[in-house]
């Protein structure tokens, strides 16, 4: 099979030859349809995580999927062949499997659910880690109406969801997105406030459009000393979510603000239901553009520049 993968870490991934994967007992094998690119692969593909996770040479790239069932061991009876499905093969080391490949094979580590009819390949792969994520900062803070969240960073895959699920629970929801057409698409999803970050320090604006703060934020952009002054956007006992890492939780809870460091899971629950919301068109999925996937280093280039919604690998 065709599969993008990385053989050493002093070279980056390239496309290659590699045999199919063989079936376990209560494994299942899928026909890739389509993956998506998340940053976790980006960072892979370069040989940059291979210092911090054991990795299994030749290391397939990618953890969103979508797909048809072409087999199913005979321990297995949740799926069957044909089948439409989309999920995600979960980080654990040593890596070794991945879904850039006309094949993705698993068991355990293998989060599958049914596609439901209508979504297509494309919009299914794009949901896994990006949706769960922003589903997991959304829960993590609890939103309900009456709440002023700021998304940073909302026009990329996880906030472009996160900032439609927390508009759903009823917040008012300030976005960080460029004038224009960026402001344009989160006003769309929901945003009722936009402040353009290209222009200055976006803190600083949101600070004089609430001098009290806002009760909470997601943030999936900023890193290190970028991110105290938005941490101090959020009043006392207000919540925090980021995607990066960033927040000192216990300094934080010195001023009664709860903060979490999101790392995004996705299960079968969380994957059905976002699948069925996006099929049912009551949460978008906003692809920006699609590529085969021998031009995956062309889809890291464009997602390491920012993107609007997500980037697409389409396979066979």
């Amino acid at each position: 099979m065709k599969a993008f993968a990385l053989t050493s870490p002093d070279q980056p991934a390239s496309l290659i030859d590699l045999p199919v994967p063989d079936l376990a007992e209560d494994g299942v094998r899928v026909r890739v349809r389509a993956s998506s690119v998340n940053g976790f692969d980006t960072f892979q593909a370069n040989g940059y995580l291979a210092a911090m996770m054991e990795h299994v040479f030749p290391t397939v790239i990618g953890r969103d999927f979508a797909g048809v069932v072409e087999a199913v061991g005979p321990g297995r009876s949740d799926v069957k062949v044909g089948d439409e499905v989309l999920g995600f093969v979960t980080a654990m080391p040593p890596l070794h499997d991945g879904t850039y490949a006309e094949f993705v094979v698993g068991a355990s580590g293998l989060v599958l659910v049914r596609k439901p009819a209508g979504l297509s390949f494309e919009a299914a792969a794009a949901i896994p880690l990006a949706g769960a994520t922003a589903l997991d900062a959304v829960d993590a803070i609890d939103v309900g109406p009456g709440d002023t969240v700021v998304v940073a960073g909302a026009t990329g895959g996880v906030g472009s969801i996160a900032v439609q699920l927390a508009a759903q629970r009823g917040a008012t929801v300030i976005a960080t997105a460029r004038a224009g057409d960026d402001a344009a698409f989160v006003h769309a999803l929901g945003a009722s406030v936009i402040v353009d970050y290209s222009t200055g320090d976006v803190a600083a604006v949101i600070r004089e459009l609430y001098p009290d703060g806002v009760t909470a934020l997601i943030d999936t952009v900023n890193r290190g000393e970028a991110f105290a002054p938005m941490a101090a956007l959020v009043r006392d006992g207000g919540r925090i979510a980021t995607t990066l890492g960033t927040a000192d939780v216990e300094a934080l809870a010195a001023r009664e603000v709860h903060a979490t460091n999101v790392v995004g899971a996705p299960t079968p629950e969380k994957l059905s239901s976002l699948a069925e919301q996006v099929a049912a068109g009551s949460l978008r999925v906003q692809i920006q553009q699609t590529y085969p996937l021998a031009d995956a280093p062309l889809a890291f280039a464009a997602f390491m520049s920012g993107t609007r919604g997500k980037l697409v690998l389409t396979v066979g």
